[in-house]
């Protein structure tokens, strides 16, 4: 089913407002000169964004894009309400409205993406659905975030409460006098800080049990499916071992909790990545092409970058050696081999990113097929081409299934899969007669068929009706009734 594009425009929409507000989280964590390791949380953040809104447009009934979407937006409040508390009571001294109640978001809304946003993600990869043999992952993900996030929302010394916020020591230190709880419970801070180890405890648990997930699966999975999971059990396991040592580090070692969990926002960075090669390389969303070209022309951009600063530095001590001053001519000469190059770097980029991710290309695969049929449909049994058409085409343009009838039966004489929604028939027609029809279901992730796609099509099946027509001619058996392919 084709999402609707009230859906798709939520989906950017979600996807986009978290990728700007990861951008702007990245510029007050750079003005408060917080470590660089929540620079590549920020990153994560936009990549999830980003890829959350692709597979959220396409496949809207999908929870891991929505939930990308979710965690993108997260991320982008780590540094934001500090921020604003920061400037409202440190800068303004308090003039500015909710300062105190910023800060206090600030010091445990960090805990909501860490705890939460990995384990609903892998345990749903990749079709959204948890199994019901996991479903445990999502009771300790949950349940240890809560007690986690309260048991530091609850705490009720400025000092000890501030720390939490993922700031420098000498921003914390000006925060900290100024600060008030909005909640006016009182508990001792030695029980919140057993709730917060209970807390920390189920959250490794949940990450633990995710990754168990996934392997679990992956050892179970045949085909696609195992190589949907392969890249993203690696990053699953890789993130759980990083977050049992940053338990073990905050809880046994003392270690500061920010330091603790360096190594796991390092790791986390490895979940785009992840679940990007799952879906460029295996065609899980069919939304490839897209991604091929952002990997393309991003790195041609990075490449080209790098060769204007490198292209203008030498110029321009060029001109400082032989004439004793800078020249604009640095600049035009540079601008002209940056445009020079431009075209054969993105080729070669082009190149390397098909050689590695096996972009197909569904024209070109069934233009290859009709040229194989053309080539040796003499010597080749044409009944056995027709049932082939089907499965060219089911993987060419990633059908749900297809069917092949022949006249005069009036029930397909090979099928594949489920053919349902909306898809695409064409005709087996030889020299104005009528041989059959082929009909497409509905493209995996409501992509629809173009004319170009329709052409290539027909294009094949018009070789196919003239390999049926010279079989009937040389007085071969018609294919049986009702012969099935595999179900997709």
């Amino acid at each position: 089913m084709t999402p609707s594009r009230r859906t798709r425009i939520l989906a950017w929409a979600l996807g986009l407002l978290g990728a700007v507000a990861c951008v702007a989280g990245a510029g007050v964590a750079l003005a408060f000169r917080a470590p660089v390791t929540f620079q590549v949380v920020y990153l994560v953040g936009i990549l999830m964004g980003l890829l959350g809104a692709l597979i959220a447009s396409r496949e809207s009934r999908n929870s891991i894009g929505w939930l990308m979407c979710a965690t993108s937006l997260a991320v982008g409040l780590f540094h934001l309400p500090t921020g604003y508390g920061y400037f409202a009571l440190v800068i303004e001294h308090g003039s500015w409205p909710l300062g105190s109640v910023a800060v206090w978001l600030g010091t445990w809304g960090w805990v909501l993406p860490l705890g939460l946003s990995l384990p609903l993600i892998a345990v749903r990869f990749p079709d959204g659905r948890v199994p019901d043999r996991w479903r445990a992952v999502d009771v300790l993900a949950i349940t240890g975030t809560a007690l986690f996030a309260v048991s530091i929302a609850l705490i009720q010394q400025p000092a000890t409460l501030v720390d939490f916020t993922p700031l420098p020591g000498a921003v914390v230190a000006r925060l900290s006098p100024l600060v008030q709880n909005p909640i006016g419970i009182s508990i001792p801070l030695s029980l919140l800080r057993q709730v917060q180890g209970a807390g920390l405890t189920l959250m490794v648990l949940g990450y633990v049990a995710a990754a168990a997930s996934l392997v679990g699966r992956f050892q179970n999975a045949r085909g696609d499916e195992s190589l949907q999971l392969k890249w993203f059990a690696y990053s699953g396991v890789l993130i759980a071992v990083t977050l049992v040592y940053a338990g073990a580090a905050w809880n046994f070692l003392g270690q500061p909790l920010y330091l603790a969990l360096t190594p796991l926002i390092l790791a986390y960075s490895t979940v785009p990545v992840a679940v990007g090669i799952a879906i460029l390389r295996y065609r899980l969303y069919d939304i490839d092409l897209l991604i091929n070209r952002t990997i393309v022309y991003a790195g041609a951009t990075a490449i080209l970058g790098a060769l204007y600063a490198a292209v203008v530095t030498f110029v321009q001590r060029l001109f400082i050696s032989t004439s004793g001053q800078k020249s604009d001519a640095a600049y035009v000469l540079t601008a002209f081999v940056v445009v020079v190059a431009f075209g054969p770097v993105k080729d070669w980029l082009q190149r390397q990113v098909d050689r590695r991710l096996r972009r197909v290309n569904a024209t070109a695969l069934l233009d290859q097929f009709r040229e194989d049929v053309d080539a040796v449909v003499s010597v080749m049994d044409v009944h056995r081409v027709a049932c082939r058409l089907v499965d060219e085409a089911v993987v060419a343009f990633e059908a749900r299934g297809a069917a092949l009838y022949l006249k005069p039966a009036s029930n397909p004489v090979y099928s594949r899969g489920q053919v349902n929604g909306s898809g695409v028939e064409v005709q087996l027609v030889h020299e104005g007669r009528q041989l059959g029809r082929l009909v497409l279901g509905s493209r995996r992730g409501g992509v629809s068929y173009s004319t170009h796609d329709r052409d290539a099509l027909q294009r094949s099946a018009d070789s196919v009706s003239e390999a049926l027509a010279l079989a009937e001619h040389l007085g071969h058996r018609p294919l049986p009734n009702q012969h099935v392919g595999k179900e997709e």
